[in-house]
């Protein structure tokens, strides 16, 4: 049964809709509602699937149908390799008693010690560490070493001599100090002695400060401490740590102290916690002794005895009564992922939120793997679980969370697509449901939901490539912000209220697998995680580091992130019903506060390794013209980051990619226009390509930038529109303003869309341009900078920095084309990101970056249509939560988890009551510290906060400091004693503190209540200042008395002010003072007082200002001098009070009057200048600056000089004779009465009128210029004329002289011809000609006149011009030709006919069968028949010869021979000569030039000899291109190829301008040689009679592929003869005779085509041996005395006879001495005598004058008493039945008993011998351990390791001894063979039902490689009965965990076997 889902269409109840699917489609059997999403599930037979889905989809009741799949996945990272220590000594349980807010994270400690063995091994050509548990153990590159606990001492053991070089330290980073901004070695408990590869060690004890996780590393190797690459992954050693826990509870983790903290009411007390997941331990709740319950995941309060009655009871894992899990019976959890999440979450130990209740709801498999309904399940259950209408209500309002450690199993390398979220309901029930549903459970239920970001992106073999952006991840990307709305994956549904949490390692860096970016809210540790097994029972130690593991994935970062919200929300009294509580959850952990803020849920110190996208200066951007490099400016403060990184990597964000925007910011361009003249208007501007100049210039900007044309002193005959069309309608989207303007005006326009549009004249339709208006980009911004698009370059891939500049704060980048103006732009909001891969940046090892995959992803529609679109991946987005719509300075953002219920250690600094000091007198300097010196219970410092209540102390003079809690200030008191009393609260502790302090009264006193003002009054105006009304008030309100003072000295010493003399009113509250100019800056106060006052007061001090104001009477006016002549100004000024006036007169040179300089000792009435230019004096602005004491600076109005000057032509232009298709110039030079000559402006006059007319020159270049250069000539240019206007501003304009033109014509010649060239191949060719022109005028000439002749004589020292031309005389060009169709040489060769029946066979040429060739006319075709297929082909001879008709004389036709000859060994011969010499020649050429008017449609090539061999040639003419770059008057060409160029044909066309055509040189041929060598000569062989030998050559080739022919020579080298078949480089003889074969020589004849000669080898000689080979060897035996022994041996030779000589030794083999007469195959000796001491041996050498001499193994002769011992009757070796081979390299051999041969004889020992049988060679015997023999093992004997080796044959022997030291022979040999691999050895098995089953690493032969293994288990060992079996398994090569789906029987006893499969590699 299949199940499918429906989505029900919105005007459907699910009843209503269940009911008509099942009333059509009755098979279907309804399984499920789930109404909050508005799906069914249904399940359908198989019978019926087939149109199921088509069918349902047809329905209106139905959104959409779709099967149920399992596309969701825990998705935990794959356990690696890891290696456990053994430590000695007992273990220490480290935790506290139940109930303290403090406790240990490392839990457990101990004494004792352990050892990790080091070696280094070499992989794949690196070196890595390896390590085992024991010296020789199995080493392996491991992923983390566990085990290791506090107070522990362990010795990382690097004795073994791989460790030379390579010393091993620790480190906190990954590869230590080889990583960029790595950690250095560890120094703080570690110990390093010896020197690694003989006596190192490097042993660290665990302190409580020793980091948890450690890098290991080599100190001088990088990459060592890998245990994976590509990508690198590097091995840790882990100490017994709950890391995590300490790590969430500080900030800045220099604080880190082992510890955890939670304060009162933030143990999660009250909250729900739902893991759906892969089950939970203990959810079924079983009871008993050992219960199947996790001592984490009882209730704090109930663990006294946890087998006890109240402690099971209050387990605190529960099932929903409604839901019974979608994958068995219950929610029992059979892979450990929920179990582990839910101890993260809650554990007593390892948790966090301790007193938690815990849901279990198993959404999945026991591989962790869940469909859609089971996840819509698991949803809907816990909602009706929280839903108080629903019958399964729980029944109270216990806030609730979803711990949702799962995501979809896309995008992954194998399927690298991504499900979009569509807006509204998702139309498929796809991945993209998680976007759906927990969006509404977020927004509707109040559910809050903490899920995983995901473990990043997986390659094609399924293992981790990288982290992967968190937008790409359905269920994840919707809690982040949404993309750019544009070409984004993730705008529906973004930011919902719900938390995805990515992963960190202990150092703070991002997990290497986690994902990131804009998807993940905040991270939190969740690398090498230490966690107790989920299998435990209620019986299970803590004591053992065997019973935990570490664990990695952002699914158990997630549920400490979920035990964190579930301490907030009971912390908080948050209930299932606060308002928004799943906004107030995000932003919790959105809320970073500032350093030290312990009440937020995130802080900023990690993650740290994320790029960092910095924001750049606005408009950064920089172009160049014509260049495709685009400068980048950041702000100067990030030059440090950015500089100093040449050749490395940035990502470039573009204005409005950080803000989703499509478009970009709308801009205004200004555009100066100027009409000049009534053919064009001049711009000069900018717009989006950047700069606008010259004429007519065209316009582009985008839809919505507004352009304006700011007209410029246009006339009024240019009025300027801006038209649809070239005079057509004025444009209306939208209307423009200013239509039809001219003078100063605007015409403004913003365009609404796009299109090519014109701006006018109204009146000249030739003044015109274009307007092209663009839509923005999409994307990224649309940033459009100089033509060159910076959005599209910043999708485009991360950038390299090509340059930097320190000086401009700037880097360069590349873009793909070069820009089409320099400019600057770019806008705001640009940001910068440098790619660090070497600090190994998290966001540089992006899966998909790193593997390079195209993503793509589907809406719906395109889902349905069979369509996706590619993502755009770049920019990345880096770090946590990225927010598009940002704009700091960073963008990127840093937030880990943070637990903020942590004690506090509180220490006021001021103690409480009234403080020291009180009271105190009005005056007093108060400065108190009333605040905390705030630490966290692990002394980290805090953030301050305080809050002031009780009695106000504004009064006071005092403040209050809320951020430090400083009490500080002058304390200000009335004429009374005053108390104060308040308190102080520290707001993020809450601690608070009383204080109290009193001010001392000051007794009575005047306050000053109005203050007097400044005054001021010009001199000798007759006016007064009155002073006041000055007011004040008496504490005891006495009446005031007043008397004014006065200071001369700025307030230094004081005066009383008398009435007179300029004053008066002295005692009143006013005092008025005359404007005597003396009194300038006298200051004035007034002393106020009472009968009662204990002091006077005193007023503020004013100031009389008695200022002066000088009058301009004579102002300057404008001067207008000659140049150089100079100007002259006059100004005077006087005051009221007739004071002295100064003068200073001032300069301003920039035109403008705006900047003004004093003229140093221009100080009277009147200035004269100095000499005057106009370029430096005109326009200049003039004033004079008036001063007086008392009086601001006044001054004139300005005047200004205006120099006028003269034009003087210096040189005048000059008559001058052009070429036809040249140029010709004319210049003039000029100057002015002032010697600027720059100022000159120039036109060019033409004039076809001799002079009566001019116009200005519209063509040529120059016009403007002093110099004029004509348009090309013709010969209608002859005798024009041109003139040239000069001006200037400030002169009158000035014509220069008139100059005519006079024209020739041109004719090139060719002077010289190129050659024919030949050349080796590999060599280049060199071609060269000369040319040249002649000229004549125009016309030809009226009449000559006879010549008349002279001499003359040159000048000393050098030539004249260039071949004697004059000066218009063009020169010549050159452009070289050529054409392949050239000579070619044809290889001809005979082979079978593929496509008919001619048996003689057909020709092929160039390889090809009767092929047809293109002829070239004029070409030389050779037809090489030098090929031995032509002689030998079916045993004759095929000479090819040519025809017009088909076949030649076989088809009725006749020899074509024009331009054909017939050549021999290179000697031209006839026809007839060559068929008779065809077959003896060794070269054969047929030569054909062809004609070069050949007019023969077809030229047919046939066999002289045979019909139907042939096919045809074509003629046809060359084909000439041009040579790029080859325009010089020589030519060589590239390296050369024999098959480019040989044959190529070359010529130059020779060009000048002006000339009516070209000439074109002779063609040359080039002739390529191939070239060849022999590099190794055969050698000589030596081969055994019966085999064979080989001789080889080994040759070099310029191209092409020589051919070989071997030759022999049996006599001594005199004659040679072709071997037939040997035809290779390598030459195999024939099964070898020694009579036939012996002595005989080979050589080869290597030929190469193309080449110009063959070569011949040297020669090798052969030597045969004969070979003897023995069948029997003799053997060993053992003789009664006095009887003989005979010793046989067997053997054979090739041919010839065999010589037999016996030889003997008496010392155990050392010496051998012959036997006499001891010369045949069997051997007897003389009658033994007792004892032989030693024994004797016997062996036989066997002889051949021309074999190799052999000797045989030693038979040993033992001789006895007549007391003997008998050798084993049998030797067996056990044997496999199933391979015929041993089952490992150690097996066992057994013999029969021991036989009693004499009584008291009894079994002592035994001597087992083993021999390899290829070469005899003794690889064991056990006289070398044991002398007297073997006692252990008598008649059963296993091999020891490391003795055998695979697949190979051996021999074993055996002998007794018994106790009277007496020894039998040994045994006959028998012979075993070793298998090709090791028989698995089974570790220990646990019990269990669903047992996982493990064996040792596999041992094989080298070459091989384990592909699979059979797994089966049985209830009996002879495996009659299989209950299951995998065979073939190639996942589970050494590890298998018997499927749940397998029943097994209780108490059972029950067997498996396995076998390893290999294969070669």
């Amino acid at each position: 049964m299949k199940k499918v889902i429906v989505r029900v269409s919105d005007n459907y109840n699910l009843d209503q809709a269940a009911a008509a699917i099942l009333k059509l489609y009755g098979y279907l059997s309804f399984k499920e509602s789930f109404r909050t999403f508005g799906i069914l599930s249904f399940e359908c037979p198989e019978k019926f699937e087939s149109n199921l889905i088509a069918q349902l989809n047809a329905l209106n009741v139905v959104k959409k149908a779709t099967w149920d799949s399992q596309v969701y996945a825990g998705d935990p990272m794959p356990t690696e390799a890891s290696l456990a220590v053994e430590t000695s000594e007992s273990v220490s349980v480290n935790t506290p008693a139940t109930g303290q807010a403090t406790s240990n994270t490392r839990t457990l400690t101990t004494t004792g010690s352990g050892t990790i063995y080091v070696k280094v091994q070499n992989i794949s050509g690196s070196d890595y560490f390896v390590f085992a548990q024991t010296q020789g153990g199995s080493y392996a590159r491991v992923y983390n070493q566990v085990g290791f606990m506090q107070g522990g001492t362990y010795t990382f053991d690097q004795s073994d001599s791989s460790n030379s070089g390579h010393p091993f330290r620790f480190s906190e980073t990954p590869d230590g100090t080889h990583t960029t901004g790595g950690t250095g070695n560890l120094s703080t408990g570690v110990s390093v002695t010896g020197t690694p590869g003989t006596d190192g060690a490097t042993t660290i004890t665990v302190g409580s400060s020793t980091p948890s996780i450690l890098y290991y590393y080599c100190a001088t190797h990088p990459g060592m401490g890998r245990f994976l690459d590509s990508p690198d992954r590097y091995g840790t050693v882990n100490i017994h740590d709950y890391w995590h826990l300490d790590r969430i509870t500080k900030q800045d983790r220099q604080y880190l102290n082992r510890q955890f903290s939670q304060s009162t009411n933030a143990d999660g007390d009250g909250v729900d916690i739902y893991i759906i997941d892969s089950g939970v331990r203990g959810a079924s709740r079983p009871t008993g002794n050992n219960a199947a319950l996790h001592p984490e995941l009882y209730d704090p309060d109930f663990v006294t005895d946890l087998n006890g009655t109240a402690e099971q009871q209050n387990y605190r894992v529960e099932q929903l009564s409604h839901y019974s899990g979608s994958y068995g019976s219950n929610n029992e959890d059979d892979n450990g992922h929920g179990t582990n999440c839910a101890v993260l979450a809650a554990g007593r130990t390892a948790g966090v939120s301790k007193r938690s209740k815990i849901y279990a709801l198993k959404a999945f498999d026991s591989q962790v793997s869940g469909s859609y309904t089971a996840i819509l399940s698991a949803y809907q259950a816990v909602i009706d679980h929280n839903d108080s209408s629903n019958g399964n209500y729980k029944g109270n309002n216990r806030p609730a969370v979803i711990n949702a450690s799962f995501g979809p199993t896309i995008p992954t390398q194998n399927s690298p697509n991504i499900e979009l979220n569509d807006s509204g309901d998702d139309l498929y029930t796809d991945e993209e449901i998680l976007d759906d549903i927990e969006g509404t459970i977020a927004s509707q239920k109040n559910i809050i939901i903490v899920r995983s970001a995901g473990n990043g992106f997986r390659n094609s073999s399924d293992n981790t490539a990288g982290p992967l952006q968190t937008k790409c991840v359905a269920g994840a990307r919707t809690a982040g912000y949404a993309d750019n709305t544009s070409g984004g994956i993730n705008n529906v549904d973004a930011n919902q209220n719900k938390i995805t949490v990515g992963a960190t390692s202990y150092n703070d860096r991002w997990a290497f697998f986690s994902n990131y970016g804009s998807g993940c809210t905040t991270v939190a540790p969740g690398e090498k995680i230490l966690v107790p097994t989920y299998d435990w029972t209620a019986n299970t130690p803590y004591t053992s580091t065997t019973n935990y593991s570490t664990i990695d994935g952002t699914s158990f970062s997630g549920p400490i992130v979920a035990g964190i919200i579930a301490a907030w929300c009971g912390k908080n009294g948050y209930t299932l019903t606060t308002n928004n509580l799943c906004g107030l959850a995000k932003t919790f952990f959105r809320t970073t506060g500032s350093t030290g803020d312990i009440r937020t849920g995130t802080h900023v110190n990690y993650p740290t390794n994320s790029i960092v996208d910095k924001k750049l200066i606005d408009n950064p951007y920089v172009t160049f013209q014509g260049s495709n490099f685009v400068e980048v400016k950041f702000n100067p403060a990030d030059s440090a980051h950015f500089l100093g990184n040449l050749g490395k990597k940035v990502q470039l964000r573009t204005t409005g990619s950080t803000a989703g925007a499509g478009s970009s910011t709308p801009t205004t361009y200004n555009i100066t226009t100027t009409a000049p003249s009534s053919s064009f208007y001049t711009l000069s501007g900018t717009d989006r390509n950047g700069s606008v100049s010259g004429n007519n210039a065209g316009v582009g900007v985008y839809v919505g930038d507004t352009i304006n044309f700011n007209l410029s002193n246009v006339s009024s005959i240019h009025p300027f529109y801006i038209r649809v069309s070239s005079g057509g309608s004025n444009v209306t989207t939208p209307t423009a303003s200013g239509q039809g303007s001219s003078g100063n005006s605007t015409v403004s326009w913003t365009p609404n869309t796009a299109g090519t549009y014109y701006y006018q004249c109204g009146v000249h339709g030739g003044m015109i341009g274009t307007i092209t208006v663009s839509s923005a980009p999409g994307g990224a911004g649309g940033i459009v900078v100089g033509g060159i698009n910076l959005s599209t370059l910043s999708q485009s891939g991360w950038l390299n920095i090509a340059a930097e500049s320190a000086v401009n704060n700037s880097i360069t980048i590349q873009a793909p084309n070069n820009a089409t103006s320099g400019t600057t732009g770019g806008g705001s909001n640009n940001y910068l990101a440098l790619i660090k891969s070497e600090e190994k940046t998290h966001e540089s090892l992006d899966g998909v970056v790193s593997t390079s995959t195209s993503l793509t992803s589907q809406t719906d529609a395109q889902e349905q249509a069979g369509q996706s679109s590619p993502v755009v991946y770049y920019p990345v987005d880096s770090g946590v939560d990225f927010n598009y719509n940002g704009s700091g300075a960073e963008l990127t953002v840093s937030r880990g988890a943070f637990y903020p219920y942590i004690d506090t250690n509180v220490t006021w600094t001021t103690s409480a009551g009234t403080f020291m000091g009180s009271p105190y007198a009005d005056g007093d300097t108060v400065n108190l510290d009333l605040g905390l010196s705030g630490t966290t219970f692990a002394n980290e410092p805090t953030f301050e906060a305080y809050t002031l209540s009780g009695d106000s102390i504004g009064a006071t003079g005092l403040t209050f400091d809320t951020s430090t809690g400083n009490l500080s200030g002058t304390v200000t008191s009335d004429y009374l004693d005053t108390t104060y009393n308040f308190t102080v609260t520290e707001n993020v502790t809450g601690n608070a503190r009383s204080y109290a302090f009193t001010t001392t009264g000051t007794g009575v006193l005047v306050t000053v209540t109005s203050q007097p003002s400044n005054g001021s009054i010009q001199a000798g105006s007759g006016g007064f200042v009155n002073f006041g009304p000055v007011a004040g008030i008496s504490d005891d309100g006495s009446t005031i008395l007043y008397q004014w003072e006065f200071s001369v000295n700025g307030g230094i010493g004081w005066a009383t002010v008398t009435n007179g003399g300029g004053y008066a009113g002295a005692t009143s509250s006013i005092l008025q003072v005359d404007d005597d100019f003396a009194k300038n800056n006298y200051q004035f106060r007034c002393k106020m007082e009472t009968s009662t006052t204990v002091a006077p007061a005193y007023t503020n001090a004013v100031t009389l200002t008695v200022f002066r104001i000088i009058t301009v009477d004579t102002q300057p006016v404008n001067s207008q001098p000659i140049a150089p002549a100079a100007g002259s100004f006059t100004a005077v000024g006087s005051t009221l009070d007739s004071a002295t006036i100064g003068y200073q007169w001032q300069k301003s040179e920039n035109g403008d009057g705006s900047n003004w300089s004093d003229i140093s000792g221009a100080n009277t009435t009147t200035y004269t200048t100095g000499s005057t230019t106009y370029d430096d004096s005109y326009g200049d602005f003039y004033r004079c600056k008036l001063t007086a004491a008392g009086a601001s600076d006044t001054f004139t109005n300005s005047a200004r000089l205006f120099v006028q000057r003269t034009i003087n032509i210096t040189s005048q232009p000059v008559n001058t004779t052009g070429a036809v298709g040249g140029t010709s110039s004319f210049g003039v030079a000029a100057t002015t009465s002032d010697n600027d000559a720059g100022d000159i402006t120039y036109q060019w006059q033409v004039s076809i009128t001799n002079g009566s007319s001019w116009s200005d020159v519209s063509e040529g270049t120059g016009g403007t210029t002093t110099t004029y250069t004509t348009p090309t000539l013709t010969t209608a240019y002859d005798e024009y004329q041109y003139r040239c206007l000069l001006s200037c501003a400030g002169a009158t304009t000035t014509p220069s002289n008139a100059a005519t033109l006079q024209v020739e014509t041109v004719t090139v010649v060719v002077s010289s011809q190129p050659s024919d060239a030949a050349i080796d191949e590999g060599q280049t060719a060199t071609f060269t000609t000369l040319g040249g022109v002649t000229m004549s005028p125009v016309g030809g000439n009226a009449a000559s006149s006879s010549f008349e002749v002279d001499q003359f004589d040159t000048p000393a020292g050098g030539g004249g011009g260039a071949e004697g031309m004059s000066s218009h005389t063009p020169g010549v060009t050159y452009q070289w030709e050529k054409t392949d169709q050239g000579n070619r040489r044809v290889g001809v060769s005979v082979g079978a006919d593929t496509n008919g029946s001619v048996t003689n066979g057909v020709f092929y040429l160039l390889g090809f069968e009767q092929v047809t060739v293109a002829a070239y006319r004029g070409a030389t075709y050779v037809f090489d028949q030098t090929d031995s297929s032509n002689v030998t082909y079916n045993n004759q001879s095929h000479p090819l010869v040519l025809s017009t008709t088909a076949d030649g004389t076989h088809g009725g036709g006749s020899e074509y021979s024009t331009g054909v000859t017939y050549k021999l060994d290179g000697s031209a011969v006839t026809l007839a000569q060559y068929v008779s010499g065809f077959v003896a020649a060794t070269t054969r050429e047929i030569e054909w030039q062809i004609p070069i008017n050949e007019s023969n449609p077809t030229i047919y090539y046939w066999g002289y000899n045979y019909s139907g061999q042939g096919g045809s040639l074509q003629p046809s003419d060359s084909t000439w291109n041009p040579i790029g770059g080859a325009t010089s008057a020589s030519y060589t060409t590239g390296l050369t190829t024999w098959n480019d160029d040989n044959g190529d044909k070359y010529r130059c066309v020779i060009s000048a301008v002006g000339a009516a055509s070209s000439a074109t040189t002779d063609v040359a041929d080039l002739t390529v040689y191939r070239t060849f060598q022999i590099t190794a000569q055969p050698s000589n062989a030596t081969a055994n009679e019966g085999g064979t030998a080989n001789f080889a050559v080994t040759t070099s080739a310029s191209s092409g592929t020589p051919t070989y022919q071997w030759e022999r020579s049996d006599d001594g080298g005199s004659n040679y003869s072709p071997i037939a078949g040997g035809t290779s480089a390598t030459y195999t003889t024939p099964t070898l005779v020694f009579a036939n074969d012996n002595l005989d020589r080979y050589r080869t004849v290597v030929r190469l085509f193309g080449a110009q000669s063959t070569i011949t080898s040297s020669h090798g000689e052969l030597t045969v041996l004969r070979v003897i080979s023995i069948q029997t060897q003799p053997n060993s035996t053992a003789v009664i005395e006095g009887g003989t022994a005979t010793f046989t041996i067997v053997a054979s030779i090739t041919s010839d006879t065999i010589s037999y000589q016996w030889q003997k030794s008496t010392d155990s083999g050392a010496n051998w001495s012959n036997i006499n007469g001891a010369n045949s195959a069997s051997y007897t000796t003389p009658a033994t005598v007792y004892p032989t001491t030693p024994s004797e041996q016997f062996r036989c050498v066997l002889t051949n004058s021309n074999a190799t001499t052999l000797t045989s193994s030693a038979a040993t002769l033992t001789v006895n008493e007549s007391e003997f011992v008998s050798g084993p009757a049998t030797v067996t070796p056990v044997i496999d039945a199933d391979t015929n081979r041993t089952f490992s390299r150690q097996p066992v051999i057994n013999t029969t008993p021991f036989i009693v041969e004499y009584a008291g004889s009894t079994h002592f020992s035994s001597f087992w011998r083993i021999r390899r049988v290829v070469d005899n060679v003794t690889v064991y015997d056990t006289s070398a351990t044991f002398v007297n023999g073997d006692t252990g093992n008598l008649t059963s004997f296993t091999v020891p390791s490391a003795t055998l080796d695979f697949d190979t044959a051996y021999a074993i022997q055996v002998k007794f001894r018994d106790n009277n030291g007496l020894e039998s022979a040994y045994s006959a040999a028998v012979n075993f063979v070793t298998p090709l691999v090791d028989q698995p050895e089974i570790q220990t098995i646990t019990p269990a039902f669903n047992p996982t089953i493990n064996v040792d690493a596999i041992a094989m032969k080298a070459g091989y490689q384990h592909t699979s293994s059979d797994w089966q288990f049985s209830p009996a060992n002879t495996f009659g009965t299989i209950v299951h079996q995998s065979l073939g398994n190639s996942s589970n090569l050494n590890s298998y965990t018997l499927p749940g789906a397998v029943n097994l029987t209780a108490n059972t006893t029950y067997y498996v076997r396995i076998r390893f499969n290999i294969n070669p590699t």
